[in-house]
């Protein structure tokens, strides 16, 4: 296995105590069981090992009186230490281990009851830590994990995806449950080059339901992948095969799949859904992977299948695109079409997937969760699952949540705003990991320093799989390379999380005074930076927590020379902390905090921040920005009045299409609470509501709704005047032309503070009585200074 294994074996606390390679699925048999499926050369074999659930417990005297099912043996084990949750209870079986926790729940009155977000029990006691998931339980007590030793490649991946026979002619308006319509075309793919349509021309639903059931059975993949396959996919076959009479048994020995409601969190954004879990099997929803993705790079048009397959190169030139309109008339006329159109959208969740789950399937192999359940909780969770392994194998006690908040944060400032150049850009290379790294940060509650140990591991376990991935990669061997950089990648994702989980309020291990130290150190750092690289001559733009913008000093021309100015400055950093040259630009816009704009040697500009124009706001907006400063960056006056004439001409004759002027908003309460508060005042209308309840559409939290402004005039409100993108007709464009002109004088007071005020007016205005002239027209090049002087003597948080 190309010594992938090496770096699981040794590391007891990181990987789990057990080696054993290769499990690539498992499922509750029953109360005393779980069920192993163990991929080999000749295929997936299975074991049944013994299972024994345990939850821990704050006092012993709680199980006082409480009789198991059948006088069932249980054993209830003091723990050394002296945290919070100082016994483990341990149980023959499943249902003696949940009566248990009802005796305790019940014995206590409900105001008193708090939980732990990160419990997973379904219970509110405080006064015991569960796992909820059999799964979940069995792994951390065994110390296995799944796909040990493996190579992505070994997992066995089975793409699907569902056409339903959608008549928009019949939608009148009424919101309509899932399941409506029949299905007509199931494609399907593998990673093993096999791909597959299975349809219901000349043959009943019934018939192509139990078709893929036989086919998914005979299949027997590891994983069954899909775009947005728990939003639509699943549920809607689930729906199909009751109405049907078949069997939904897609799991493995014929196992029924079961569903849950469930939530997922992308940054600032929570979205519901229904979990889908077949037992034996994983199911990952590209859909998500997208959405997490962009949750750092924010640069995705759209989460849609073909808008994604578009943005990373794997649409194909002839694939084949058919609107979800035109679905059922092209499946009477042209079937063909429609079956060329399935293929392609499995083909394309086939590449999403493989190039965005590299990171989730080596995290699996070192947390106590399932690929699925990997792939959607977040890394505070995973953190604290690999140390809640390690403390109930020592029998150690652990702790509850402590109560308190962070009081310190990050050093960010912006001492200089306006025009300036030249950039250098300089960080410090992983900051808070190594502040706690070098300064011994460790939550006071880790009585056995598993906190620590994880972060060091982790970093030189990094290091290590960084330079396999480039040994690999230079010998050809690109499968073997992708795993190792896929490795480094989820190693990464937990280092930058470990402070994150310091000072989160629901996790058992978290310590606020220690978070505070980490931040305080790495202000201290942040003052220390701008300190030496001053006394050197160089003018502080921006600070930002770990990183830095400096105008270099007049002497500093060349690359090299800024990158021996960064090195000098790093070896004055305390030991351990290294700053790293991180870029070089022509000039930049110094806007606000976390908010600029770059112009690099190559001429390629990037923005930063929401104060140039939201991501959800129309492209139009945001192309018109990028060009203007460009323009502005180039002192080229003319230009920038003759763009926004040009945008203006644009608007008014039409000439846009609706992917440039329509705008995507996620929807974040659900329908009927919407509702709710309008009526009772609490919140005013809202566009992409207002759609959803005049045209009867189903969303949920979480959705998003790509949406334009229809009509004319120039009414107060444009609540009502919203419709679908989809809607729109390149041919009778209905856009309300007004709106949008009023949105692109709303882009254009970007510029404001880089010109006065009657030279703003001249610039972006379309009267014609006279010739625009940029005559006389000056750039305001600094718009405001800060003195660095009084951060040195202020030691008060920032």
């Amino acid at each position: 296995m190309n010594n992938l294994v090496d770096f699981s074996l040794g590391n007891e606390l990181l990987f789990g105590k057990d080696p054993e390679k290769n499990i690539v699925g498992t499922y509750q048999l029953n109360d005393t069981q779980i069920r192993l499926f163990i991929r080999t050369p000749d295929g997936v074999t299975r074991r049944d090992e013994p299972f024994f659930p345990f939850f821990f417990l704050s006092d012993n005297e709680l199980l006082d009186g409480f009789t198991p099912f059948d006088k069932e043996k249980f054993w209830l084990i003091p723990l050394e230490g002296s945290n919070y949750y100082r016994y483990l209870a341990i149980f023959r079986s499943w249902k003696n281990y949940r009566a248990a926790l009802d005796f305790v729940n019940s014995s206590i009155p409900e105001s008193s009851a708090g939980g732990e977000s990160l419990n997973g029990s379904g219970f509110n006691s405080h006064l015991t830590y569960s796992r909820g998931d059999a799964i979940t339980q069995f792994l951390m007590q065994t110390g296995k994990t799944l796909f040990k030793g493996m190579l992505f490649d070994d997992l066995y991946r089975l793409q699907l995806d569902i056409e339903t026979y959608f008549r928009p002619e019949r939608n009148d308006g009424n919101r309509k449950g899932i399941g409506e319509d029949p299905v007509i075309i199931v494609s399907l793919s593998d990673n093993r080059s096999w791909e597959h349509v299975i349809h219901s021309k000349g043959r009943s639903e019934k018939a192509l339901l139990e078709e893929l059931v036989c086919i998914i059975r005979q299949k027997d993949p590891d994983v069954i992948e899909g775009h947005n396959i728990f939003g639509f996919d699943l549920p809607y076959l689930q729906r199909r095969c009751e109405l049907n009479g078949v069997r939904f048994a897609i799991g493995r020995d014929g196992q029924m799949p079961r569903s849950y409601p469930s939530s997922i969190r992308f940054a600032e954004r929570t979205a519901d859904f229904h979990f889908f879990d077949i037992p034996g099997r994983h199911v990952i929803d590209t859909y998500f992977l997208v959405q997490n993705y962009d949750t750092s790079k924010r640069v995705l048009p759209s989460y849609g299948l073909k808008a994604v397959a578009k943005f990373f190169g794997f649409a194909s030139p002839n694939r084949t695109y058919v609107s979800y309109k035109d679905i059922a008339s092209t499946w009477d006329n042209n079937p063909e079409t429609l079956l060329a159109y399935a293929l392609d959208d499995v083909r394309e969740t086939r590449e999403i997937a493989a190039l965005l789950s590299g990171t989730n399937f080596c995290m699996t192999s070192m947390v106590p969760y399932t690929y699925a359940n990997t792939s959607r909780l977040g890394p505070a969770a995973k953190i604290e699952s690999v140390m809640i392994r390690e403390y109930l194998r020592r029998k150690v006690s652990i702790p509850r949540p402590s109560i308190g908040q962070q009081h310190t944060g990050g050093f960010t400032e912006v001492f200089v705003k306006g025009i300036l150049g030249p950039i250098v850009y300089a960080d410090v290379e992983s900051l808070y990991p190594s502040i706690m790294l070098s300064f011994g940060v460790c939550p006071k509650t880790d009585t056995l320093k598993a906190f620590p140990t994880i972060l060091k591991d982790l970093r030189d376990l990094r290091f290590a799989a960084k330079k396999r991935a480039h040994e690999e990669s230079a010998a050809g061997n690109r499968s073997v390379a992708y795993n190792f950089d896929a490795m480094q990648s989820s190693f990464k994702i937990i280092i930058n999380a470990m402070y994150g989980y310091l000072g989160f309020s629901s996790g058992i291990f978290n310590d606020f005074d220690e978070a505070d130290r980490v931040t305080t150190k790495g202000q201290e750092i942040a003052r220390s930076m701008i300190r030496e690289f001053e006394s050197r001559g160089a003018q502080v733009i921006e600070v930002d927590t770990d990183g830095i913008f400096l105008v270099p000093p007049p002497h500093v021309v060349s690359e090299d020379d800024e990158r021996r100015l960064v090195e000098e400055v790093s070896s004055t950093m305390p030991a351990g902390i290294r700053i790293a040259f991180d870029g070089r630009f022509r000039k930049m816009i110094s806007y606000m905090k976390k908010n600029y704009v770059l112009l690099d040697y190559q001429d390629k500009l990037k923005l930063k921040g929401s104060a140039f124009v939201s991501r959800s706001g129309e492209k139009f907006g945001r192309d018109f920005i990028r060009e203007g400063f460009i323009l502005l960056l180039s002192d080229d006056i003319q230009g920038l009045h003759d763009l926004y004439i040009r945008y203006r001409d644009n608007l008014l004759n039409h000439r846009l299409d609706i992917s440039d002027f329509s705008r995507t908003e996620s929807i974040k309460t659900p329908l009927d609470q919407y509702a709710a508060d309008v009526r009772s005042g609490k919140r005013s209308k809202s566009i992409t509501y207002e759609i959803a309840l005049r045209q009867g559409l189903e969303i949920s939290k979480g959705d998003r709704m790509t949406y334009y402004i229809s009509g004319s005039g120039n009414p107060a409100s444009f609540v009502d005047k919203g419709r679908l993108a989809e809607e729109w007709k390149k041919e009778q464009p209905d856009e309300n032309t007004g709106f949008y002109l009023k949105r692109l004088d709303e882009f254009t007071q970007k510029f404001l503070p880089f010109f006065k005020p009657q030279d703003f007016s001249t610039i972006f205005s379309a009267d014609t009585l006279f010739a625009f002239s940029p005559v006389g027209i000056e750039i305001v090049r600094e718009i405001r200074h800060l003195e660095t002087e009084d951060i040195y003597r202020d030691e008060t948080p920032f």
